[in-house]
């Protein structure tokens, strides 16, 4: 496997700066649209109806798209950055003080080297990437009231906060608190789109199980193995992920039309958000949930490490997710069987974390 190495901060800030962004290409634009949320957030009716249109077209052909307008204050995004830098800067041995127990089932703290099953269940070469991750449910309280039955011990599990940086807890639930209101409010959206009340999902994300992750990709030396990525081609496997990237792009989405893949924009001051595999079970496929990946740079860019912070959005534990009211034809049987969201999840973490 390829070696990885830290890079200092400045190092990588004016990697940053100096590497110019994924080209918005024809294709990019026309198969992840960007979508101003500023109108529909004003709470004008006509406007979230015009949205919501916008987003339906988006998830039927790739399920991606770019937002703008969302609400999101600047600083917080720049202070999410900053300490999610400055975690990962840590040694290596200090950062493996951070790791769960093996017999953890909750994902928290920090993943030195994960393995990776991809969405065809194949397994490829290990990413070249470490995370940290916390749920809302490693919080005082969150899980006695969020309904587990039937959950590993695990999921109850305190979050795993690393010491370094000193506040990096408070920024990060603060980040979380934003993205919850953000995701709350395109799970509205995503109603209106489909044709349901607007506070049709409600009652499903309440108690929501949603994982709030870093991904980090340090620089490559050497030749990656052939089927080696930085994150190997994946769904996502909730209901919706709010992704933050940093400029120095990497992220493709594959393209149905052809069998390619295609550029993720980085537009800054915007996140992508995409759908995840319960989505489509809930939309009968009539949503895509897409496959996407980070590729290893080439030889010229491999010193330039890379950030993303997604925040993959799970419905509760004990949410019923079945075909939803108007997403079969008369007639046409429902293409999933039904499934709890806790149970499409756990199956998914065993699968991807047993190796």
């Amino acid at each position: 496997m390829a070696a990885i190495r830290p890079s200092g901060h400045d190092e990588y800030a004016a990697s940053v700066a100096t590497t110019p962004a994924d080209p918005r290409s024809a294709a990019a634009d026309e198969y992840i649209p960007v979508v101003d949320l500023a109108a529909a957030r004003a709470g004008d009716a006509a406007a979230r109806h015009a949205v919501a249109a916008t987003i339906d077209a988006a998830c039927r052909e790739s399920g991606f798209l770019v937002v703008s307008g969302h609400g999101i204050d600047q600083s917080l995004i720049d202070e999410m950055h900053r300490v999610t830098v400055a975690l990962f800067e840590q040694p290596d041995e200090w950062k493996d003080r951070w790791i769960p127990p093996e017999e953890a089932a909750g994902l928290r703290g920090i993943y030195r080297r994960p393995s990776y099953v991809s969405a065809l269940e194949v397994a490829t070469a290990a990413d070249l990437c470490e995370l940290f991750t916390m749920s809302r449910l490693g919080e005082p309280g969150v899980a006695a009231t969020s309904h587990l039955d039937g959950a590993p011990a695990g999921w109850s599990a305190p979050n795993i906060w690393p010491d370094r940086p000193a506040d990096l807890r408070a920024v990060w639930l603060a980040y979380y608190r934003a993205m919850d209101d953000l995701a709350a409010d395109l799970m509205r959206l995503f109603a209106i789109a489909l044709g349901l009340d607007e506070h049709h999902f409600d009652a499903a994300i309440d108690r929501h199980i949603t994982n709030l992750t870093a991904n980090h990709y340090p620089p490559v030396d050497g030749e990656p193995l052939p089927d080696q990525y930085r994150k190997g081609p994946h769904s996502d496997w909730g209901s919706l992920t709010i992704l933050y990237q940093d400029g120095t792009g990497g992220l493709e989405v594959l393209d149905r039309r052809s069998g390619g893949w295609v550029d993720v924009p980085v537009i800054e001051g915007t996140f992508i958000v995409n759908i995840g595999d319960l989505m489509a079970t809930w939309t009968n496929d009539r949503w895509r949930s897409t496959k996407h990946r980070v590729r290893v740079p080439p030889p010229e860019r491999r010193a330039v490490r890379r950030v993303s912070i997604p925040f993959f959005h799970h419905p509760n534990w004990d949410a019923v997710i079945e075909c939803l009211p108007g997403c079969a034809e008369p007639g046409e049987a429902p293409r999933f069987a039904p499934v709890t969201a806790g149970e499409y999840l756990l199956r998914k973490v065993e699968a991807t974390y047993a190796a």
